[in-house]
């Protein structure tokens, strides 16, 4: 009895070590969850605030636990999991992930009790060590990132430079221009931005399909790299110039511009129209997220007053969507679950199904002013339901490895 007493705990003991090696390199183990948490909280802000047990306006906190908890949070788990292996370096590393998720805890706790400028202050230290990190790794490389990672530079310096301008509006105020641009900034730019970046190179694969950003592993940069980031960077470059030109004033124009660009651009990498795979739940709920970032940004070009409801066509239709498909996808196959993939998946219908139906009830309510409180709460719950079916089946899923299936 004692020595198999023994030999239990002396398994574990040798177990916890392999356990937190993995975890440190492969942070979505612990991200994903998070960041999952903090949407459910993001969007249940409305019906505790719309119910009286939320006395100030969400409006804020909402946008920045959306964007800096939910959005950065998979953004942070995903590049912190996959940008070493991209570069043939070292993983994240224990120092670095406490650091990481110091940063991104404070943020949540600072955002959730309604602390926005100290909220902003630890959101700006965590975008700064993940370009820290970044830059360290960059100098050791065995191997080019995807040219199209350009734009995830890009959208982390809009990160930077909103949280500078949201940390500048708390401290002393700005005026209306920069307001209008640090909404854009980080509320679109640093989201819209990285997913067209890292969407170019890895969304391809879901659909059976070549990606342009598939170059032969090489430390130095060849004539083809340069080409293909050198369009990277000129979509980023104008899609940049789109923010200031709507902080502007030009809100039809920059949106039509915006949505033209962006549709290209995305359409020229990932033409999910030539999918040479048979469907799947997995491939078609990823091309319904496609279609919805698209359809949302040119709806916000034909009715650019009605574009902070439409713009939610972008952002939880479609952007949100395409997270919770990547990150199913990194999930099955760190876990030894990537066949399941394959399946009927019907879960990830209804999952899916929910959050359209709690986006549709969210936009009816700016139409329908005197019953917006009602739809928005609709609109939440749904919405919520969706995203906890998600987490249901695939979250658990984080704490089994490959190996061990």
């Amino acid at each position: 009895m004692m020595t198999a007493l023994r030999a239990s705990c002396l398994l574990r003991a040798t177990a916890a070590p392999r356990i937190v090696a993995r975890v440190v390199a492969e942070p979505y183990r612990v991200f994903f969850p998070l960041a999952t948490f903090a949407g459910l909280v993001g969007v249940a802000m409305w019906p505790l605030h719309l119910g009286g047990w939320l006395a100030s306006y969400p409006g804020i906190v909402h946008a920045r636990l959306m964007v800096h908890g939910f959005f950065l949070g998979f953004i942070a788990g995903f590049l912190g999991t996959a940008f070493p292996r991209l570069l043939g370096v070292r993983p994240l590393g224990r120092g670095w992930l406490a650091a990481w998720l110091g940063a991104y805890l404070l943020m949540l706790v600072a955002l959730m009790s309604g602390h926005v400028l100290a909220g902003d202050l630890t959101f700006l230290s965590l975008v700064g060590l993940m370009v820290a990190f970044a830059l360290t790794r960059l100098r050791v490389r065995t191997d080019l990132p995807p040219p199209g990672f350009v734009l995830v530079a890009l959208g982390l310096g809009c990160g930077i430079a909103g949280g500078l301008l949201g940390v500048a509006d708390g401290l002393v105020g700005i005026d209306p221009f920069w307001v209008v641009l640090q909404k854009l900034l980080s509320h679109q730019g640093m989201v819209l931005l990285p997913v067209l970046g890292v969407g170019g190179f890895l969304l391809p694969r879901f659909f059976g399909l070549p990606t342009r950003q598939d170059f032969p592993e090489s430390r130095e940069v060849s004539r083809a790299w340069l080409g293909s980031a050198a369009v990277a960077s000129a979509v980023g470059g104008l899609l940049l110039a789109t923010f200031v030109g709507e902080a502007l004033g030009y809100v039809r124009a920059a949106c039509v511009v915006r949505g033209l660009i962006a549709s290209v651009f995305f359409l020229r990498e990932v033409p999910w129209h030539r999918a040479s795979l048979p469907g799947t739940a997995v491939s078609r709920v990823l091309k319904a997220g496609c279609a919805a970032v698209l359809v949302g940004l040119l709806s916000v070009a034909l009715w650019p007053a009605w574009r902070v409801a439409l713009l939610h066509i972008t952002l939880a239709g479609g952007l949100a969507v395409i997270v919770f498909v990547v990150a199913t996808r990194v999930i099955f196959g760190h876990s030894g679950n990537v066949k399941s993939l394959q399946l009927p998946n019907r879960w990830l219908w209804v999952a899916w199904g929910m959050m359209i139906l709690g986006l549709i009830s969210r936009i009816v309510g700016d139409f329908l002013p005197r019953i917006m409180g009602t739809h928005y709460n609709y609109g939440a719950f749904i919405w919520i339901a969706g995203a906890l079916l998600w987490a249901v089946c695939v979250l658990p899923k984080v704490a089994a490895f490959e190996d061990e299936t």
